[in-house]
């Protein structure tokens, strides 16, 4: 894979590569956060992970320079993803992440036959209803969703950058969310789920219906915001990824 400054390849196809999945990841985190879940893939799909400045490799850039063009940062991430070799793809997205993945979608449709939506409601989730959190809200966010670990919340330096991260990431995710949520998908369309999200109600998610223009599946499972990486839900979840890709390609 050629260096690129927003994707990476987080998992390697082993043989024959003969689908791609493109993951993004939750407010505050870079896709590496989703190794978990996506390790199950079956071995012939790579997983692309794409990366957000201010965090993993990109840690030291200001997270809040996406703010000033987001069309530009998906155009950006759209216009790697060109680079690649052809495969069949599916475009995953969990919470903030799947905010990304919609709008990515729908500026390059050529590049993804399927889409894999979690945590995240058509529209936008109710923590992003807003422009600016306080300290205590970002705080109530997190520990709503839980998945931070309390040292990084205990350690002055970490909790001031996670936050900053976080603000960015949720305002990031309400612009792109509300500023495409009446373009329909022309792609197969999965939205999963937990049972218990503090952040997502479960009834919010049959929102996309209206705007499923191809196939839409909806599964919910056991556990909260970070139910996909819930050791219990983690190969599930992977085979709903590749269950989209293959009904595609069969398709």
């Amino acid at each position: 894979m050629p260096q690129h400054i927003w994707n990476t390849v987080i998992r390697p196809a082993r043989g024959t590569a003969v689908g791609r999945a493109v993951a993004l990841a939750h407010s505050g985190a870079g896709p590496n956060a989703l190794l978990p879940t996506v390790r199950w893939l079956p071995e012939g799909i790579e997983v692309v992970g794409v990366t957000l400045p201010g965090r993993e490799r990109r840690i030291d850039e200001d997270p809040t320079r996406i703010l000033d063009d987001p069309e530009g940062a998906v155009a950006a991430v759209a216009g790697e993803l060109r680079t690649l070799s052809a495969l069949p793809t599916v475009f995953f997205g969990h919470s903030m992440g799947a905010a990304f993945a919609v709008a990515l979608a729908l500026a390059a449709p050529d590049l993804c036959q399927a889409l894999v939506l979690s945590a995240h409601p058509n529209g936008g989730s109710r923590t992003a209803l807003a422009g600016q959190w306080s300290e205590e809200d970002l705080m109530g966010i997190l520990q709503r969703g839980g998945g931070t670990p309390a040292e990084v919340l205990q350690d002055e330096y970490f909790r001031a950058h996670l936050l900053a991260v976080l603000r960015s990431d949720l305002t990031l995710g309400h612009r792109l969310a509300t500023r495409h949520a009446h373009r329909s998908l022309p792609v197969p369309l999965t939205v999963l789920g937990g049972r218990d999200d503090a952040l997502t109600e479960t009834a919010e998610l049959t929102r996309w219906s209206g705007r499923a223009r191809a196939s839409l599946r909806n599964r919910v499972f056991p556990g909260g915001h970070f139910y996909l990486l819930d050791e219990a839900n983690q190969k599930d979840v992977a085979d709903e990824i590749a269950g989209a890709l293959r009904v595609t390609v069969a398709g």
